[in-house]
């Protein structure tokens, strides 16, 4: 008797993990070797890192068949793509509706090559992009569903990261100051981290 109730009193004073927690663990963001993805990527892992404990790497590809393949090979859990090269990508025509465009490929991905794609980034036109075209963390399906604070944690970078922030981020970069510093006083400036 007093031993079960030791554990009753143990388990009410010591709190269980959150379902949702992703200490511990560690992820791989993958993206082109490009100015503008390097910083969106750094971004992404600093508030991963800071808002849920996980380890992050940040891997380079030359190419988007090279970053394409490795998500298709698991070496990747997360990356950032935009409508229209996504579109490209899946021999269809440009589609001049932005939300149109996302709502094709968030569907089309998710059911052919099992990659999320979450909210987009509040800005609609990357660099080297022609025309209005979303940009979007996409997440391989396991990685949605083991990691559940994600979605809600990479979020809060599209309520701030609007097109005259990214316009200026990407400036500050191509001046010369390094990515990982640019994402982080971004984000402190914001209260993310």
């Amino acid at each position: 008797m007093k031993k079960a109730f030791l554990v009753l009193l143990l388990l009410a004073v010591v709190p269980l993990p959150q379902a949702d927690a992703c200490v511990g663990k560690a992820l791989t963001i993958g993206v082109t070797n490009t100015l503008e993805e390097q910083v969106l990527a750094e971004m992404m892992a600093a508030v991963i890192t800071e808002r849920t404990g996980t380890t992050v790497q940040i891997r380079y590809f030359a190419t988007t068949e090279e970053l394409s393949d490795a998500i298709r090979a698991s070496l990747v859990d997360i990356s950032i793509e935009n409508t229209t090269r996504a579109l490209r990508a899946m021999n269809r025509p440009r589609e001049t509706d932005p939300n149109k465009a996302f709502e094709i490929v968030k569907t089309a991905y998710e059911k052919d090559r099992g990659v999320v794609w979450l909210k987009p980034f509040g800005f609609l036109n990357g660099k080297g992009v022609e025309g209005p075209s979303y940009t979007a963390t996409v997440l391989r399906v396991e990685v949605f569903n083991n990691f559940p604070a994600l979605p809600r944690v990479l979020g809060k970078l599209g309520t701030v990261v609007n097109d005259e922030a990214y316009t200026r981020l990407v400036r500050s970069v191509e001046a010369g100051e390094q990515p990982k510093k640019v994402a982080k006083d971004f984000l402190k400036s914001k209260k993310l981290i």
